[in-house]
């Protein structure tokens, strides 16, 4: 089983409060083709060219930084696929900013029939900072590596 919590590409920069053991680190959530390996874009698009077409596509909706995101994360999910056993499982947590785009970068690399569901992680944020809607759920979504799923259900 892999589960894998990536940055969620929030267009913000986080840094760990000061007086906290981890003070001084810092984590940038802001993606730019720069940042992604030319390689990878070529690898993606010569190997894997319905992966490509989404990612381009999430790009021309969404922004060259969700393509350099999706790159990145396209790469890795690829690699996942590559380790994980044929009984495996995958449970990959993202937020509302990307996990449409996600799904199907998924279902690119997994193939659409693994997709087994997607489990809502619901929360609630008060008092509500801002004046809108809040966001009071992450998603995981869990695909496996073979069309026969093993289920050992919990008591």
């Amino acid at each position: 089983m892999i589960y894998l919590d990536p940055p969620f590409n929030s267009s913000a920069d986080y840094a760990a409060p000061i007086g906290s053991e981890a003070a001084g680190a810092a984590f940038k959530d802001t993606w730019t083709l720069d940042d992604v390996d030319l390689a990878w874009h070529g690898q993606i698009a010569d190997d894997h060219p319905g992966l490509y077409k989404i990612i381009d596509a999430a790009g021309e909706c969404h922004g060259k930084s969700m393509k350099a995101y999706l790159i990145m994360m396209g790469v890795r999910l690829l690699e996942m696929k590559r380790l994980l056993k044929p009984t495996g499982s995958i449970y990959l947590h993202c937020d509302p900013t990307a996990s449409h785009y996600l799904k199907m970068v998924m279902d690119a690399v997994f193939g659409k029939e693994r997709f087994a569901n997607e489990v809502i992680w619901s929360y609630r944020r008060w008092p509500a900072k801002s004046h809108k809607w809040q966001t009071m759920h992450d998603v995981l979504l869990f695909f496996t590596n073979s069309v026969e799923n093993i289920w050992n259900q919990q008591f």
